[in-house]
């Protein structure tokens, strides 16, 4: 067993717990049609994004392929299963409505079960399944 090893546990088929420290939901954001200045703009609107029900990290790694990612996390700390789940609902449905009518129709697709797994993986190569 590596001890540098993040956890990995699945949840449903739309949320994990990473690393017994958040449960982690991501949606896919196509945004290869935005042009830059559109872009800065709708990061800053995004980074401007509050809710009580969840966090939310812009990762705009690949970018250049036209697509952003939005981690929507949930602190584990004293958080059930349950309680994660509906919490990363309500928080995905403030999301919506930060978004709606600031940008175009945009392609936004929650990931699931492997998906949601390779993302991880891709920063965490030692990544560790649990059941």
């Amino acid at each position: 067993m590596n001890p540098l090893a993040k956890k990995y546990q699945q949840i449903d088929d739309q949320i994990v717990l990473f690393n017994e420290e958040y449960y982690l939901s991501v949606e896919k954001l196509d945004i290869s049609s935005l042009t830059q200045e559109t872009r800065e703009a709708l990061f800053n609107h995004l980074y401007d994004f509050d809710s009580s029900d969840m966090e939310l990290e812009i990762d705009v790694s690949e970018e250049d392929k036209g697509v952003w990612y939005l981690q929507l996390l949930v602190p584990h700390v004293l958080t059930l299963p349950e309680a994660a789940k509906r919490r990363i609902g309500q928080g995905a449905e403030q999301l919506a409505q930060h978004l709606a009518g600031r940008v175009g129709a945009l392609g936004q697709v929650r990931l699931q079960n492997d998906e949601i797994y390779e993302y991880v993986k891709r920063y965490n190569p030692d990544l560790e399944r649990i059941a």
